[in-house]
């Protein structure tokens, strides 16, 4: 999956073309999937007969479609959920990447962090995310228990640009190739989802 450095980049790209209703809820919205303490924050299913995953986004569509139009908390994590989609397509597929060494997976998160003050840097980014008052409240707590507090604290460290070592996989120039990919594809989602247009096939991007 993307890094929530990586989910606030492309939310910054999106709002070049999309004028949203709430730029904090929307931000929080984007990272939200990643704060989870418990449960299934992103709709995982099995498709294909069991033989391959993807994220239920039909099953978000049809529970929150009504709450998407109308509050960017909800629009952020739908479309959260649409960049790990993608991401996965473009790490993978794309640029062929192998998690089973062992290490691998850790090496690909330290580059995450080692290019975090770039991107935070390029594209402007704040560490100034507020939780609602009222999202105690809000039904997306159904799908999954939240720890927002911790994961905002942790989130500190991205900005602070604490990572040591070098790149190993995962490059600047990849991290701005994804963001304008991802981008992209939101706003195309986007404009389905206010046009009354299918949305993306997740069955069509299993794996």
């Amino acid at each position: 999956m993307a890094s929530r450095i990586m989910h606030l980049a492309v939310t910054d790209r999106i709002l070049q073309n999309y004028r949203c209703k709430d730029k904090n809820r929307l931000a929080l919205g984007s990272i939200l999937p990643d704060a989870i303490m418990s449960g299934n924050s992103h709709l995982k299913i099995t498709v294909h007969n069991g033989m391959k995953k993807t994220y239920d986004l039909t099953a978000f569509r049809s529970a929150f479609f009504s709450a998407m139009l109308k509050d960017d908390l909800y629009l952020g994590y739908y479309l959260h959920l649409v960049q790990d989609l993608y991401f996965r397509n473009f790490v993978y597929h794309h640029y062929h990447w192998n998690p089973f060494p062992q290490g691998n997976v850790e090496r690909l998160h330290n580059d995450y962090s080692l290019i975090n003050q770039y991107v935070i840097e390029k594209y402007g980014l704040m560490n100034d995310i507020t939780i609602p008052a009222s999202f105690d409240a809000e039904p997306l707590n159904s799908l999954a228990c939240f720890s927002i507090q911790q994961f905002l604290a942790d989130m500190k460290t991205d900005f602070e640009g604490v990572a040591t070592g070098t790149i190993f996989f995962f490059t600047k120039e990849m991290a701005d190739e994804f963001i304008a990919y991802a981008g992209e594809k939101c706003e195309q989602e986007i404009y389905a989802l206010y046009n009354g247009l299918d949305g993306i096939d997740e069955k069509a991007m299993a794996w």
